[in-house]
């Protein structure tokens, strides 16, 4: 992991823990909202520099995922960044419970970008 990662992980620490006045929540939800922002651009960036930074892009991805499950851009990631890895059928399953998510949570199918990214896994 490079430096500009070991800095972008930091953000997993509780601003002001303890504390719970509505500046410091609001504080919080605009970091979450930063921090996961540039996971997303460190997650791409890894993508598309592919070979060794693929395992990172796994990662990020993953957290992603977890961070925001509802965000498709997240499993975009990692169904890309599995498949490029040589794991096509780990990608599929992460198309597929995200589309059970969505169909749960919110009665939506997956958006035309992630069904592109799902048939790009299909004709590999």
């Amino acid at each position: 992991m490079g430096a500009g990662a070991g800095r972008l992980f930091i953000t997993r620490r509780e601003l002001l823990p303890g504390q719970f006045t509505p500046w410091v929540e609001d504080e919080r939800r605009q970091l979450a909202d930063v921090a996961l922002r540039a996971l997303q651009a460190y997650a791409q960036a890894a993508l598309g520099s592919g070979g060794t930074e693929l395992p990172a892009a796994v990662r990020s991805g993953r957290r992603l995922v977890q961070l925001a499950p509802l965000h498709e851009s997240g499993h975009q990631v990692l169904m890309q960044a599995l498949a490029r890895e040589g794991n096509v059928a780990e990608a599929l399953k992460v198309y597929a419970d995200l589309q059970a998510l969505l169909r749960d949570e919110l009665g939506v199918s997956p958006s035309a970008a992630t069904q592109h990214v799902f048939e790009g896994l299909l004709r590999e």
